[in-house]
């Protein structure tokens, strides 16, 4: 009879393993639980990495080209670093931090690698590295004393004359990590404030070339196979909390008193020879108008819809919306047509119809932009440009992919001005992909209530998949945004 207890014992052991995700495997995350937060690939400096130009630092070079950001270390015993804050994976429950790093040049025994989760004071972080002998090395900064997780250790997995990507997969309570796609080492997770994303790349004596970095944010619920759950819905952190995300679990209505405006924008024929005629802008934007007032209640009243307008007609327009628009009302921008980026000078463009090639004066800069649009007192605002769109205006969003269904009455009591982007290219293709699955998204939508994140989390995959663009969602920078959300709201 004991063999008997022996062996149930077993089989009830094996369907407890068997129900587990093993997150060490690379592929237990599969691409469709994965939703990009931030990506980069270098082909411009939108998101503005330090450049150092050539013999300009006794130590440093840093560059970005032929789609690559380049650090250099000039001296064999010194460190060079190059990181930023804003990346907001810290208000995640799980993600996925990735990129592509090559040795390119000196002392290859010597360290290079990825940082992240580094508190501002610099006193806290982790770090990867490994080098062209084929080693790797993973290390905890901690109250600013190093603790080594794992020495340095050889694996046949590193390349050592191309890209190695490395992966830091956070899963609840363990950090997974990967060098090309093969596990090396899990360790717990310890809670991060939510500034606390300080993430970057270093080089110490060497020449290394990023290739790209990509954060993701992992949907654990997609990847279960137990029975459905309440979906777990993230709410905006409050200032006095350590935790990553909290979960709701309750229905939620909005409630507004206000109105729903929109300024439609669709320049397609140009007056200057210099600038090539668009087919599809006016197409698109009567396709988004003609949702707007079927689906989701705008009036013709108040929305505007601009067709080939000129420069001064766009900016009549900000000021009619200034004089009408109200604190308790909503308003949606949506703009088809040519854009630009200069990054000489960090500015993006719309371009009007009277704008003509080499001469800005003509043309409606970002700055400009968030000079009208702080001028607006609404609730709300939303800006959707199926243009080039960068520079100034806008900083990518610590809660972009925050999946907001239950938290809805949250997100509309803050005030909002947020931005959507189909990408940061110079141009971007006439035949719209980014307005393809926005419309098809806002069509297809059955909840009542659509935040402006999870739209944008519906749909911005697809557009990556079927075009060269990567579609960005962020803050409109420096124009009163609060934390909240515009909210679609079904008839």
């Amino acid at each position: 009879m004991k063999y008997f207890y022996l062996i149930l014992l077993c089989l009830i052991t094996s369907i407890h393993l068997f129900g587990q995700t093993d997150y060490k495997v690379y592929s237990a995350v599969p691409t469709y639980a994965k939703s990009i937060y931030f990506s980069d690939e270098f082909e411009d400096n939108t998101n503005e990495w330090t450049i150092v130009p050539y013999l300009s630092d006794d130590v440093r070079e840093s560059k970005i080209k032929k789609g690559e950001y380049r650090l250099t270390s000039y001296d064999k015993d010194e460190l060079v670093v190059e990181v930023m804050s804003g990346f907001g994976y810290t208000d995640l429950n799980d993600f996925e931090i990735e990129v592509a790093i090559k040795h390119n040049d000196f002392q290859r025994s010597h360290a290079n690698g990825l940082i992240w989760g580094m508190s501002p004071d610099t006193n806290n972080a982790y770090g990867i590295a490994f080098n062209a002998d084929g080693e790797y090395h993973i290390q905890e900064l901690f109250d600013g004393q190093e603790n080594d997780l794992v020495p340095w250790t050889y694996n046949a997995a590193i390349l050592k004359d191309d890209f190695n990507k490395l992966t830091v997969r956070k899963i609840e309570e363990w950090y997974y990590l990967f060098i090309n796609e093969q596990f090396v080492y899990m360790f717990p997770f310890e809670e991060l404030e939510l500034e606390d994303d300080v993430t970057g790349f270093f080089a110490e004596g060497t020449s290394i070339a990023i290739d790209y970095i990509k954060i993701t944010e992992v949907v654990t619920d997609k990847i279960r196979t137990a029975p459905p759950t309440p979906t777990r819905v993230a709410t905006q952190p409050t200032n006095n909390t350590r935790a990553l995300v909290r979960t709701e679990t309750t229905t939620a209505a909005v409630h507004t008193n206000g109105e729903y405006y929109a300024l439609i924008i669709g320049v397609q024929d140009y007056t200057d020879n210099s600038v090539a005629d668009l087919r599809f802008p006016i197409r698109d934007a009567t396709r988004f108008h003609d949702i707007l007032v079927r689906k989701y209640g705008f009036t013709d009243n108040h929305i505007i819809f601009l067709k080939n307008p000129t420069r001064s007609e766009v900016f009549k327009a900000f000021n009619t919306l200034r004089t009408n628009v109200k604190s308790t009302d909503n308003l949606l921008i949506f703009y088809a047509g040519h854009g630009y980026y200069d990054q000489k000078v960090n500015e993006g463009y719309w371009l009007p119809s009277d704008a003509v090639e080499g001469d800005d004066s003509g043309w409606i800069a970002n700055s400009s932009l968030s000079t009208k649009l702080k001028g607006i007192d609404s609730k709300h605002t939303l800006l959707i440009s199926d243009a080039c769109f960068g520079g100034s205006i806008f900083k990518p969003s610590r809660s972009a992919f925050a999946n907001a269904e239950k938290s809805i009455t949250t997100y509309y009591e803050k005030k909002s001005r947020k931005g959507m982007t189909s990408g940061t290219l110079k141009t971007v293709p006439d035949e719209s992909v980014f307005a393809k699955y926005l419309m098809k998204t806002l069509e297809e939508n059955t909840k009542q209530y659509l935040s402006s994140s999870s739209l944008f989390h519906s749909f911005n995959e697809a557009v990556a998949n079927n075009s060269l663009n990567a579609p960005q969602y962020g803050v409109l920078f420096g124009v009163g945004d609060e934390g909240g959300q515009f909210i679609f709201i079904q008839k």
